[in-house]
C-alpha cells in the first residue's frame, strides 16, 4: 500500500503546473512541456520497474508456497523408551 501512496504522489509531482506556466514566454513554456513530459515518462518507467519488482517477488512467495506444500510432511521423530 505505501508503494501505491508513494506512486500516486510521485505522478502528482511530476505534472507540470498550469500556473507557472502562464506566466513564462512562448519558448519558456514549450521547453516547460518538454520537461514536464520527460519527467512524466521517467516516473512511469519508475513505476513499471516497481510493478515488475512486486510482480517477481510475489511469484518467488507463490513458488515458495506451492513447492512446501507438495512436499510430503516431514517424519515425526522417534519416541525414544528411557530406562
Amino acid at each position: 500500500m505505501r508503494a501505491h501512496s508513494f506512486l500516486i504522489l510521485a505522478a502528482a509531482l511530476a505534472a507540470p503546473l498550469p500556473a507557472l506556466a502562464q506566466n513564462q514566454a512562448p519558448g519558456n513554456r514549450a521547453q516547460q512541456r518538454v520537461e514536464g513530459i520527460n519527467r512524466s515518462i521517467e516516473s512511469n518507467s519508475e513505476i513499471r520497474g516497481i510493478q515488475q519488482q512486486n510482480r517477481f517477488e510475489t511469484n518467488q512467495i507463490q513458488g515458495q508456497i506451492q513447492r512446501q506444500q507438495s512436499l510430503p510432511p516431514a517424519p515425526l521423530p522417534p519416541i525414544g523408551v528411557r530406562r
